[in-house]
């Protein structure tokens, strides 16, 4: 019974590890552009752990797009959503505001403020190293946040916890609020609804 209980729960970590490259596939752009085999794998996986019956329809419509159409979608509704503000083709409307993916402009109103300075501290302290040839975003980027998890929850790494709840914790409900207003953005109000769900999860376990 004892040796069952720690099967699962050693299932459950890596179903939470996988959660993690999936997010951070779909937050960082430099990944984003080749990620489509890799996102169509990590659907047909996922999809065994769900959250809740929506997420199993989200995921759906996530995989149907993969297979019909490619990244390509992906790749513009992320470039509208978290890059410069998206301009209507009615030119009377108003600019969509982007959605940003950096602690300082959550904490305090600008990027690469001293939350980025905590950011870099806490992944210093921690066993993971940015690799900063390859992803050209800062510390405070929520995907490179969300790479570090995954990271540090492979290697036991206590430091997680802190990153959790220093990090990823004060914005996650801005974030996930921008995305759900932005209704230009299908694919990506699918994928948030499972974001949030996840995000429910992983602040149940983290926050202290």
């Amino acid at each position: 019974m004892m040796e069952h209980k720690k099967n699962i729960g050693e299932e459950i970590i890596q179903a939470r590890i996988l959660y993690y490259d999936f997010f951070t596939g779909l937050f960082l752009f430099e990944l984003l552009k080749n990620r489509a085999e890799i996102l169509k794998k990590q659907i047909k996986i996922l999809k065994d752990f769900a959250f809740t019956d929506g997420n199993v329809e989200d995921f759906r419509i996530i995989e149907k797009e993969l297979n019909t159409n490619g990244i390509g979608a992906f790749i513009q509704e992320f470039t509208a959503l978290f890059s410069l503000p998206f301009v209507p083709n009615n030119r009377s409307a108003q600019p969509l505001s982007p959605v940003y993916l950096y602690l300082s402009y959550y904490l305090e109103g600008c990027i690469g403020g001293k939350s980025l300075s905590m950011a870099k501290d806490i992944l210093k302290s921690s066993s993971f190293y940015l690799n900063s040839t390859f992803l050209k975003e800062t510390e405070e980027n929520l995907g490179v946040l969300l790479l570090t998890m995954e990271h540090l929850l492979q290697n036991k790494d206590d430091n997680a916890n802190k990153l959790f709840n220093k990090c990823i914790a004060p914005m996650m409900q801005p974030i996930t609020q921008g995305i759900s207003k932005r209704k230009d953005c299908m694919l990506y109000g699918h994928i948030n609804n499972i974001f949030v769900e996840f995000l429910e999860l992983e602040k149940k376990i983290w926050l202290e």
